[in-house]
C-alpha cells in the first residue's frame, strides 16, 4: 500500500493530474492539491506535469478573455458644458509578450473601439522585457481611432524594452507619445490639454509638460504611468491624471486587500481638486495569470459635478 495520500477525485480532475496508477514511486503529493517541491523539480516530474499545466493556465485564460469594463462618470465642478459628455478610454499595462497572445489583445482593442470614445489613453507598460515585441504590439495598437486623438505615455517595463524604439513605433502607426510634453485639443471651442510625462524612475517633467499652458486650457488631463505622481499633479492645479503600473496587485487574495488597497491602489481617488483613475491593467508580469483582481478596460464620462442647493451656476 502505497503511503502517499490519495488526491480527492475532484482536485485530480480540476488540477489535471493524473490518476493513481499512473503515479509512479518517484512522485510524492502533499495533502494538498499541489505537489511538493521535490516532486516539482524532478526531472521526470517536469515532463509529466509542465505541459499539464501550461495547458490548464492557458484553457483558464481563454475563459477569462474579456477584460472588467469599468463604466464609471467623473464629475468636475468647474467642467464646462461643452465638455460635457466626454468619453475617454483608458488602457494600461498591456504587457503584450509571452504571457499574452494576439488574439485577445484584438479583442480588448475591438471593445475599446466599440466604445466610440472621443480619446483613448493608454499609461504605459506595452511590453515587459523583450523588444521583440515592441513591432507587433505598436501594429495592433495603432489600429485604434478616436476623435481626438489616442496617446500613451511609456512605462517603467517600457524603458527596459527600449524606450527610443518603441516611441517610433508607436508613433508610426498614429500614436501621440507624450513624453514629458503636452498637445493642445479643441472641443466646442474650450481648449482642452493633454499632458503625459516619464515613468517616474525616468526623470519625469511635469513643469516642461505642463509649462506655461496650465492657465490657459479650460481642461487638463495628465497621463502619467506611476500614480505617485498625484501630489505633483494636485500642486499643479491638473484637473485629472489616468495611471497604471499597480495592476491592482494582480494577486490578490481577499484577506490582504486592505493592505493592497494602501500598496497597490486602483479605481478612483482624489487629492484636493485633482482627481486620478488607476486602472488595474490588462496583462501580465512575473505570474501568466491574476487572482481576485481582473484585469480591466476603463470607459470614463466626464461630467459637471451637480450644484448644490440654493447655489448659482
Amino acid at each position: 500500500m502505497s503511503r502517499y495520500p490519495a488526491l480527492p477525485p475532484r482536485s485530480r480532475e480540476f488540477w489535471g493530474l493524473p490518476s493513481p496508477a499512473d503515479v509512479k514511486m518517484d512522485l510524492s503529493f502533499s495533502f494538498s492539491p499541489f505537489m511538493n517541491m521535490q516532486s516539482l523539480f524532478h526531472p521526470q516530474s517536469r515532463r509529466r506535469y509542465l505541459p499539464r499545466a501550461h495547458r490548464w493556465v492557458h484553457a483558464h485564460r481563454r475563459r477569462i478573455a474579456d477584460p472588467q469594463i469599468t463604466h464609471r462618470e467623473l464629475e468636475f465642478p468647474a467642467l464646462p458644458r461643452e465638455l460635457a459628455g466626454l468619453r475617454i478610454a483608458h488602457l494600461s499595462d498591456l504587457h503584450y509578450g509571452l504571457y499574452d497572445t494576439p488574439h485577445r489583445l484584438q479583442r480588448v482593442l475591438a471593445l475599446t473601439q466599440d466604445f466610440e470614445a472621443d480619446l483613448i489613453a493608454i499609461t504605459g507598460d506595452f511590453v515587459t522585457l523583450s523588444p521583440q515585441f515592441i513591432a507587433p504590439v505598436s501594429a495592433m495598437v495603432g489600429r485604434l481611432r478616436a476623435r481626438l486623438g489616442v496617446f500613451a505615455v511609456l512605462g517603467n517595463h517600457d524603458f527596459r524594452a527600449g524606450a527610443e524604439p518603441l516611441t517610433a513605433e508607436l508613433e508610426a502607426h498614429g500614436i501621440g507619445v507624450l513624453r514629458n510634453r503636452a498637445v493642445w485639443r479643441q472641443v466646442a471651442g474650450r481648449r482642452l490639454l493633454i499632458a503625459g510625462i516619464d515613468d517616474r524612475r525616468q526623470r519625469p517633467s511635469l513643469r516642461r509638460a505642463l509649462g506655461a499652458n496650465l492657465g490657459h486650457a479650460d481642461f487638463t488631463l495628465l497621463l502619467a504611468h506611476n500614480p505617485l505622481t498625484l501630489p505633483d499633479a494636485a500642486r499643479a492645479g491638473v484637473d485629472l491624471v489616468l495611471s497604471g503600473h499597480t495592476h491592482g496587485g494582480q494577486v490578490r487574495p481577499r484577506f490582504a486587500r486592505q493592505l493592497y488597497h494602501r500598496w497597490a491602489p486602483d479605481g478612483w481617488r482624489q487629492m484636493q481638486a485633482t482627481q486620478m483613475y488607476i486602472s488595474r491593467g490588462l496583462g501580465q508580469v512575473i505570474v501568466p495569470f491574476r487572482w481576485g483582481c481582473p484585469p480591466e478596460l476603463a470607459l470614463l464620462t466626464l461630467q459637471p459635478a451637480a450644484q448644490p442647493p440654493g447655489s448659482v451656476a
